[in-house]
């Protein structure tokens, strides 16, 4: 059996041949069209707050950190295991990245977070959350942590959660990542739950901040080709907004979906496997956009590669999301000020197995009894 890491969830040509000819027909392909206005607004309905499209995720994160004020030079605390797009964004802004330790579910470390603002304060302009896989960050711990700081030098100190991953993840109260901090920052690449191809989304409870950054999206003009701010050209075609907003309208049914996958994919792995499940806990929704697990501690790195090598000869795709951990990339080791040992040790024992909406018991099986094999030809 061939089983790929990802299979998109696209409509079928049926499914948007409508929206897709009146488009084609009538010349309105970008530029904020109907279709861009209708997957923004009911995006907005969906969080209960206020929505922008953007080109991509990162695009999203660079025109966030713009529209929000922060200052060339200023530092952003972000965590290491992360996507490097996360960090990216930090530096276009121009900004300087502060990187921050991992939990043991791989989000941002709260305790890390707290020791950072206090040794950096006067210079933190942001902290950067990151919903990983789409597990939703300890939000109220982080806020407060925060807002301690904030208190103590009497300025604010911004939130900008990555949500990249978490396009309809929500705590256990029900609160929908979305409408958390200053901004969150979606992408909706082929890799996650809600798939527009290309694209991103960001939203905030601020409607002046969604109109600055709408305007930052568009060269920065405000009207009559009259540029009142550094921007860029950060649209999402109607193309991608169609298929996005197709998305947007089954997206309960795609999470119901993929969280009875996760837990039937997690009852096959613990029955075969050494390897640790990440499961939300009880009551937390999460996109599961990568399905992961992490290795016995003392298979970290080079066992944990051969773990890999051996699914792969079984025609089982996997990947190791996200390692190196950032602040040890080649380009951005320059911004690493310290050892972050609790991230390093997890993002060597991380394995990203296939999953995807439509995978089948079949398949989730043949990967758990792979992954099984692979890992008694290491032990």
């Amino acid at each position: 059996m061939k089983i790929p890491l990802i299979k998109p969830d696209l409509p079928t040509l049926e499914e948007v041949e409508g929206p897709l000819r009146e488009i084609l027909s009538n010349g309105k392909i970008t530029n904020f069209g109907k279709y861009n206005t209708l997957f923004e607004e009911e995006s907005g309905r969906y969080f209960g707050c206020h929505a922008a499209s953007t080109s991509s995720g990162t695009m999203g994160a660079v025109l966030v950190m713009k529209a929000l004020g922060v200052e060339t030079g200023k530092k952003v605390i972000v965590p290491s295991f992360t996507f490097m797009a996360s960090v990216q964004a930090i530096l276009y802004a121009g900004a300087v990245p502060v990187f921050a330790e991992a939990r043991d579910d791989l989000t941002l470390d709260v305790d890390d977070l707290d020791a950072l603002l206090a040794q950096h304060h006067p210079a933190v302009a942001a902290v950067v959350p990151v919903h990983m896989y789409g597990l939703p960050v300890q939000v109220d711990a982080i806020e407060q942590v925060v807002a301690k700081h904030a208190a103590r030098r009497g300025g604010p100190i911004r939130m900008v959660y990555d949500a990249a991953h978490a396009f309809g993840s929500a705590l256990a109260d029900g609160r929908k990542c979305g409408a958390f901090g200053d901004a969150e920052v979606f992408s909706l690449s082929v890799t996650k739950l809600l798939v527009s191809v290309e694209g991103g989304m960001v939203t905030s409870r601020d409607p002046d901040l969604i109109s600055r950054l709408k305007k930052y999206r568009n060269y920065g003009i405000v009207d009559n080709y009259d540029a009142h701010f550094q921007g860029m050209n950060g649209k999402m075609s109607e193309f991608h907004a169609i298929i996005g907003l197709h998305n947007l309208r089954r997206i309960d049914q795609l999470l119901k979906t993929r969280a009875a996958k996760a837990e039937h994919y997690a009852r096959a792995i613990r029955g075969r496997c050494r390897s640790q499940v990440l499961l939300a806990p009880p009551g937390v929704r999460h996109t599961y956009k990568d399905f992961s697990v992490l290795v016995p501690n003392e298979w970290a790195g080079e066992r944990r590669d051969r773990v890999m090598a051996a699914m792969k000869e079984r025609g089982v795709e996997t990947r190791a999301y996200f390692c190196p951990p950032v602040h040890e990339q080649t380009y951005f080791r320059r911004y690493a000020d310290r050892p972050l040992p609790r991230t390093e040790r997890l993002a060597r024992r991380v394995i990203t197995l296939p999953f995807y909406t439509t995978i089948t018991h079949d398949e989730m099986e043949y990967a758990a009894a792979a992954l099984g094999e692979a890992e008694r030809t290491v032990a």
